[in-house]
Parts: C-alpha cells; sequence; structure tokens
C-alpha cells in the first residue's frame, strides 16, 4: 500500500470517528463529566462544555492534520529503514 492511500484512509478514519464521538458528547452531556478523564489521559476539575461549530471544525482540521501527519511518517520511514 503506498503511503498516499494509507494517508486518505487514515483520514477518512478519523474524519468518521470524530464525527461519531462529537455527536455522541453533544447529544448525551450527561456523559462528558465521566468520559472526559479517558478522552484526554487525565484528570480535570469541571471544564465549561461549549459544542459549536467552530469548535468542531476546528477540532477536525486538528486532529485530520495530526492523523495525516503522522500516517505519513510512518510510510515516510518505512520506506527508508530496511531489514
Amino acid at each position: 500500500m503506498n503511503t498516499f492511500r494509507a494517508v486518505k484512509i487514515g483520514l477518512a478514519w478519523i474524519t468518521s470517528t470524530y464525527v461519531l464521538c462529537y455527536v455522541i458528547l453533544g447529544l448525551i452531556p450527561a456523559s462528558r463529566p465521566s468520559l472526559l478523564p479517558y478522552i484526554l489521559h487525565l484528570n480535570v476539575g469541571p471544564v465549561e462544555n461549549i459544542f459549536t461549530l467552530g469548535n468542531f471544525i476546528v477540532g477536525l482540521i486538528l486532529w485530520n492534520v495530526i492523523v495525516g501527519a503522522g500516517i505519513w511518517w510512518i510510510g515516510f520511514l518505512s520506506s527508508y529503514i530496511k531489514d
């Protein structure tokens, strides 16, 4: 599999996962305080819950950049590191 295809698959995966998580946390606000420590991997105090279209778009872009860069980096390293 080439790197470009792997990046496209990864971006499709993170986009669908991000949308699903955002929708679930938006529809079930009571779940946010109990899930936040698992999502952030740390205990946090009371956090203001702001669910806006702007936050959704920025988060979606951010996670796509992170995942795309990570998959590209793995592809880059795998093409240069041989047995």
